[in-house]
């Protein structure tokens, strides 16, 4: 992930030219790498708002998954609710409508047992001026103790606090060199505690299972013994829960068992 403020502004920018070209999953990709460093809480809430209403048009366009896209627009619309008409160079008043506009239509589409959104329907992101400002990430706290990190990352996941866990490996994750073995592993785990807060809090099997198949991927790569956990142990106990998680996806159900979390102690 660069830490560079001026090549994640030129990141940025390439993620609105893969929007513009229609290819939504690597607009997503560059803009979830910039977002997640990003201190700026208004910065944050914009990309945040591109990053839902990118990922649902995906989600539509490639899945026919309506109901998932439905709220992931709903949640971007409250996003953009609070950011002024032009931010970051980008025509935030015409987005915002066409936003609502395209929520609109999927719930029309829900209503008839249509999957197919017509391209007109996807909002557009109009330039009309330079890239938002981007701030230098935060410096990690010297003071920091890894070994805490981790277990209070631990601790909150096992109190069901999944963001919290997930924001607490990331700062870990980020507070390691470049090179450290560590950083793929603590970036799979952070994953991992985002797909349980969607699932279990967002109700959203769909994007829980797609967060898990990046951790798992993560994981995968990772060396064995980080802190003292088997991070095989690990990726057999979440790939049984994405398993669980896929067909509740394909159900199209948002009930879900309270005990379907996997297992981080290794």
């Amino acid at each position: 992930m660069a830490d560079n403020t001026a090549d994640r502004e030129a990141a940025f920018h390439r993620g609105l030219e893969a929007y513009h070209a229609g290819c939504h999953f690597d607009a997503s990709d560059i803009w979830t790498q910039v977002a997640q460093d990003e201190p700026d809480e208004t910065n944050r809430r914009f990309l945040q708002a591109l990053l839902q209403v990118t990922n649902a048009m995906h989600k539509v366009r490639h899945n026919a998954e309506l109901r998932g896209s439905l709220h992931l627009l709903e949640r971007a619309i409250v996003k953009l609710n609070d950011l002024p008409d032009v931010y970051g160079g980008i025509d935030i008043a015409t987005f915002r409508d066409a936003t609502r506009v395209c929520l609109a239509e999927l719930k029309r589409l829900l209503s008839v047992a249509h999957k197919e959104l017509d391209p007109k329907f996807i909002p557009p992101l109009r330039r009309i001026g330079d890239g938002p400002v981007l701030q230098p990430p935060a410096p990690p706290s010297a003071a920091a103790d890894p070994n805490k990190l981790l277990q209070d990352g631990l601790t909150a996941y096992r109190d069901r606090r999944f963001y919290e866990a997930g924001e607490i490996w990331e700062k870990f994750r980020q507070a390691q060199p470049e090179d450290a073995p560590a950083r793929t592993f603590l970036h799979g785990m952070a994953f991992v505690a985002s797909a349980m807060h969607k699932l279990h809090r967002a109700k959203s099997p769909s994007d829980a299972a797609q967060l898990l198949e990046i951790g798992l991927d993560k994981l995968r790569s990772a060396p064995e013994g980080i802190g003292g956990i088997s991070a095989d142990s690990i990726v057999a106990e979440v790939s049984r829960v994405q398993s669980a998680v896929e067909r509740l996806e394909a159900e199209g159900t948002t009930e879900i068992p309270a005990n379907l979390v996997p297992k981080l102690d290794g």
